[in-house]
């Protein structure tokens, strides 16, 4: 495990996010995106507030995110956000106006996801464990889609927020992961109530991988899982179970 990562982090952040914008160029299908992301979801998802996402977390047997991250809410509990990714490549609209087949499977993708949701409260309980299992109004459950380059077009921007209020999800670009990346801050420690500085230093570790379905839902069935101060309750178990990655 890497204790000295912050060690010239930001000259290894730069790499990452040079190859990334290289990737972005290159009409790649959906799935080079999702690996990439996935190796590298600390640097593109995580923040000072979390250190845990989860690849391909799979809604019964039918249904499967791109990613589900976990941040600390606090006292106002656990905050999961269910994110659906397209490639680069993919439009919004045609140029009739209307939407494309990609945008629209992602769209349908976010409904989906609700109405299981709601329809499974057990589920949701168990598997994303927050303070309520509310998943429409009030809920600590958020909905993402990464689709697309930036546009400057008005038209397209205030149809995609249209759109984004009416499913209750918000609707990004790739670009705006490379904005992330860019601004972000890294921070040599994470915060913790117990404010032990070795394990704060390995929890704020942003090079680390996804951790697969089936590891997370393990997680859930071994312990209690706290709704609120996930991170103060469980560093040990996240940075134990969570992948690092060497750099080359």
């Amino acid at each position: 495990m890497d204790t000295n990562w912050y060690d010239n982090h930001q000259k290894r952040v730069n790499l990452i996010k040079a190859e990334w914008e290289r990737m972005l160029s290159q009409h790649l299908s959906e799935r080079f995106y999702q690996t990439f992301l996935s190796k590298y979801v600390g640097i593109f998802w995580g923040n000072e507030n979390c250190h845990l996402v989860i690849s391909k977390l799979k809604l019964g047997s039918e249904l499967e995110t791109d990613f589900v991250s976990l941040t600390d809410g606090f006292s106002n509990g656990n905050v999961f956000e269910l994110i659906e990714i397209k490639q680069p490549s993919a439009r919004l609209f045609t140029e009739k106006g209307t939407m494309t087949a990609d945008f629209n499977r992602a769209v349908q993708q976010i409904r989906d996801w609700k109405r299981w949701l709601v329809d499974n409260k057990a589920w949701v309980k168990a598997y994303l464990p927050t303070i309520n299992t509310r998943v429409i109004f009030d809920s600590q459950l958020k909905f993402t889609i990464v689709i697309g380059r930036r546009t400057d077009n008005p038209y397209e921007i205030e149809k995609r927020n249209q759109i984004g209020k009416e499913i209750g999800a918000e609707i990004r670009s790739f670009d705006y992961l490379t904005d992330k990346v860019t601004k972000r801050i890294f921070y040599p420690r994470a915060w913790t109530e117990d404010d032990f500085p070795d394990f704060e230093s390995q929890l704020a570790n942003p090079f680390h991988k996804a951790i697969t379905d089936a590891r997370w839902k393990k997680f859930c069935k071994s312990t209690q899982v706290a709704c609120s101060h996930f991170y103060s309750r469980h560093y040990c178990e996240v940075i134990k179970k969570r992948p690092t990655f060497d750099f080359e």
